[in-house]
């Protein structure tokens, strides 16, 4: 090979060589970036909250129940929803009821009519017309104040806007109650007639809500309530004085299986995120392994060409001496 020819060949090994370097360069890069992603995906799977089962034991609750007789108003069963400490050293107590109760039970008429007409020696006679039919109205019913305070603390304070009531008697011989400001609005005709509303006194059983603000608590051996005491929230007195309470432990199956049915939704999407980052990091790694491959080959040709420029720079080393000593 000619000296020129050498030199050619120099050049274009070592160009391909730096080329093979950079090449290289680029794949060791390309590599460190797909290891930054893997770390990246593995940060997130370390940072994810591992879904807890539902501790079965952990859903008992204790509950305190009481029971009240002889106390005007106050009669009932009684469950302990809510208490917590006064700063005297009394108690809070927000509690259930459930018993039998009078409450006022109203029923609006409709397609009623109150009519009004004269009668022999004087007076009037006022009827109610109901499709089940006519019924006579009587005036102050002797219960009225009891009555209209029953209705005003059932349906609210403003409900009976008189303070008579009139009253009738259905077939049942049940006793209705009307506001006496109703039947006087359809019988004097000023003005728009009001709607009919009756009602009747009923014992039923109800469920309500009640305050007790200041109440005297017994703890027994282990800490739980034994016997209370506690004042009417209205009147001040004393409304019932070392009652027994009865302690039960009951076990919330609908909060434990709404608890695993939320553990199972959330283990469904962290099984489903571990599956995800774990595809993700499968596939970048099968990247790196490509760019492996290509590296091992740029080593391997690196090497090639090294080797072939250390012949080639041999043959210009040898033209080179060669020719001057032609020339000397």
């Amino acid at each position: 090979m000619g000296l020129a020819a050498s030199q050619a060949r120099f050049l274009g090994i070592t160009a391909r060589k730096s080329n093979i370097e950079y090449e290289g360069q680029q794949v060791n890069q390309q590599r460190t970036a797909l290891a930054e992603e893997v770390n990246s995906l593995y940060s997130k799977l370390l940072s994810l909250d591992v879904p807890v089962a539902p501790d079965a034991t952990k859903f008992y609750e204790t509950n305190y129940s009481f029971s009240l007789t002889n106390t005007a108003g106050y009669d009932g069963d009684y469950l302990i929803k809510n208490y917590y400490q006064n700063n005297d050293g009394t108690y809070y107590m927000s509690v259930e009821r459930s018993g039998k109760k009078n409450v006022a039970v109203g029923t609006l008429l409709s397609n009623a009519q109150i009519k009004s007409e004269d009668v022999e020696g004087g007076g009037k006679k006022i009827t109610l017309n109901l499709t089940d039919g006519t019924f006579e109205l009587h005036e102050k019913a002797q219960n009225s104040e009891s009555m209209i305070k029953l209705i005003n603390d059932t349906y609210g304070e403003s409900t009976i806007t008189d303070d008579e009531l009139y009253w009738y008697q259905d077939k049942d011989g049940v006793t209705h109650y009307i506001d006496k400001a109703v039947v006087d609005s359809w019988i004097n005709g000023d003005g728009q007639k009001l709607p009919i509303n009756s009602y009747i006194s009923d014992n039923k059983n109800v469920t309500e809500n009640l305050v007790f603000e200041n109440v005297s608590v017994e703890l027994d051996a282990n800490g739980r309530i034994s016997k209370i005491s506690a004042v009417d929230p209205k009147t001040g007195e004393q409304l019932f004085t070392n009652t027994e309470v009865d302690t039960s432990r009951v076990y919330d199956q609908e909060g434990y299986d709404a608890a695993l049915r939320d553990y199972t939704m959330s283990k469904d999407e962290y099984d489903k995120m571990i599956a995800d980052l774990n595809a993700q990091t499968d596939s970048l790694q099968q990247e790196d392994k490509v760019l492996e491959l290509r590296l091992n080959q740029i080593d391997t040709e690196q090497q090639a060409l090294q080797t072939e420029l250390e012949a080639v720079k041999k043959v210009l080393e040898d033209n080179i001496q060669a020719t001057f000593k032609t020339f000397s």
